[in-house]
């Protein structure tokens, strides 16, 4: 009866990983399967800073006795190994995709995407020391290749039911194909509005830099350049063979520890 109450009484589920390692499908899974369940997700537009998401934890979750009102989050940032009412899950990808898909995606150099992805070395040494009741990790590729599978997985982890109907609807929402096209409609938005000096809505927009911005669509976290059309293994083609050495340098015992 004790383990029942624990778990009726978690109502937050971090998503909790690296850059550029598919966070924001997981969470977009993770808010669909509860939305299934008949769940109110809060919250309800999604914020784009990590510091948003824990006022919302601190100021409404722990409080919220409603078994009906579940949370999720996005953050890239490492949590404690016991947050009240929560749950984590975190994502594996080979570090060697990280690091060109963080190149593109932030418009930097070598050393620089080098150094990001690095930091998944840090989150998988801390993150697979925690409760597996409390923690799991979910891997880049199956979400890419088994991606039904793997929206099982997470309903399995968050404690909710589902279907192989809902699974494959949920599957075809958040494909590549779906998620690009939502994002040019944002772009192409965003910049009609720019163009006609039209009063653009802030939390639809991220400024990066005066001439640098992108689209934020505040259902679902995607931005511009979110979705690459790159596949996994695909950083072979995009490095040099000095930077292929180094990469495997760094990164050799964890690739050969997860078969990458």
């Amino acid at each position: 009866m004790i383990m029942i109450k624990i778990i009726m009484n978690i109502n937050s589920f971090w998503i909790s990983s690296t850059a550029r390692t598919g966070s924001m499908w997981l969470y977009n899974i993770t808010r669909e399967i509860l939305k299934l369940s008949k769940i109110n997700v809060f919250p309800t537009k999604i914020p784009k800073y990590d510091s948003k998401f824990h006022e919302i934890f601190k100021e409404q979750s722990l409080s919220d006795q409603n078994d009906s009102n579940k949370y999720v989050f996005k953050i890239h940032q490492i949590l404690r190994p016991n947050l009240p009412r929560s749950k984590i899950l975190t994502t594996i990808r080979d570090p060697r995709d990280i690091c060109i898909s963080f190149k593109e995606f932030m418009k930097t150099d070598f050393d620089t995407a080098l150094r990001a992805a690095k930091i998944l070395l840090k989150y998988e040494k801390i993150y697979k020391t925690y409760n597996k009741e409390y923690l799991r990790f979910f891997r880049y590729e199956n979400i890419e290749n088994r991606s039904i599978e793997t929206i099982f997985e997470i309903a399995n982890f968050i404690g909710y039911e589902i279907n192989y109907k809902d699974a494959e609807e949920i599957s075809l929402k958040y494909n590549k194909k779906k998620v690009k096209n939502l994002i040019k409609k944002n772009d192409k938005n965003l910049l009609s509005k720019i163009k006609n000096k039209e009063e653009i809505d802030k939390s639809s927009i991220v400024y990066l830099s005066k001439d640098n911005y992108r689209s934020f669509d505040t259902n679902t976290g995607f931005q511009t350049n979110h979705i690459s059309n790159r596949n996994s293994g695909d950083w072979k083609k995009s490095f040099s063979s000095k930077e292929i050495e180094i990469l495997n340098f760094e990164f050799g015992d964890f690739i050969s520890e997860y078969k990458f």
